[in-house]
């Protein structure tokens, strides 16, 4: 989902102009406030010594297009389980010579095959259940492949030093129980976390928080976020978390 940019827009105009532009000329692929955080964390050296980029529920590629921008050197993998959304993942990668590989498939605790709720806006696909669906949202279901992060990676380019990113609609537990020796190699975990879950037993905020602690993980920036418009809570945010058990990469 793109959330809200967390600086007025004449800040990150200022902070980022350059992806403005990038933003007007690919709407339906950048969040500005995603990106233009992004490109500041880099610029400041928040997010350093990264070798690779890991993109875990991508959708139709939204994520793997910003941070390409950022990091156009750095190799993106990218997994998606949706088999619509996945064609036009691979279009994206091919149109837009993203380096790195998109995969069709779902990750979570285990191997499993797993039923996805596809609904018509594809960013709310998930393996729960909406708790507060509208009456006239239409959903399908298809069944996908699961596997864990820990299984898959081992099949691909080593990595020392990776950035995670994690959109998953209130299943990050599941995802990140499977990846516990991948974590190890992690510098920077990004994920986005429900304050106000939007699915039945989805993981809450605090939850995530915890989990990624036990694995030396700690929070130290808030890229993003939603609040709600009528009382001004927070619904969801993007939270940067930072591997402590790793070296330092200044």
């Amino acid at each position: 989902m793109f959330l809200d940019n967390l600086l007025p827009g004449y800040m990150g105009m200022l902070a980022a102009p350059s992806k403005l532009l990038k933003r007007f000329c690919h709407r339906e692929m950048v969040s500005f406030g995603l990106l233009a955080n992004l490109h500041v964390m880099k610029r400041r050296q928040l997010i350093s010594g990264i070798d690779s980029i890991w993109d875990i529920g991508a959708n139709q590629g939204q994520f793997a297009f910003m941070a390409h921008c950022v990091w156009p050197q750095l190799p993106i993998y990218s997994f998606e389980p949706d088999p619509d959304s996945f064609e036009h993942l691979q279009k994206n990668f091919a149109k837009y010579a993203i380096p790195g590989q998109p995969h069709n498939v779902a990750l979570g605790a285990e191997q499993a095959s797993l039923e996805l709720r596809r609904y018509a806006n594809p960013v709310n696909n998930s393996f729960l259940n909406r708790q507060e669906q509208n009456e006239n949202e239409s959903y399908d279901k298809v069944i996908v492949d699961c596997s864990t992060l820990d299984t898959l990676h081992t099949g691909l380019p080593k990595t020392k030093a990776a950035f995670l990113k994690l959109d998953v609609q209130g299943f990050e537990l599941a995802v990140i129980k499977g990846s516990a020796e991948f974590l190890r190699h992690c510098r920077y975990v990004l994920a986005e976390v429900s304050f106000s879950s939007s699915y039945t037993n989805g993981a809450h905020a605090d939850e995530v928080m915890l989990a990624l602690r036990e694995h030396g993980f700690e929070c130290i920036q808030m890229l993003d976020l939603l609040r709600d418009k009528q009382t001004g809570h927070i619904l969801e945010a993007d939270m940067l978390f930072v591997n402590k058990r790793l070296d330092n990469p200044q």
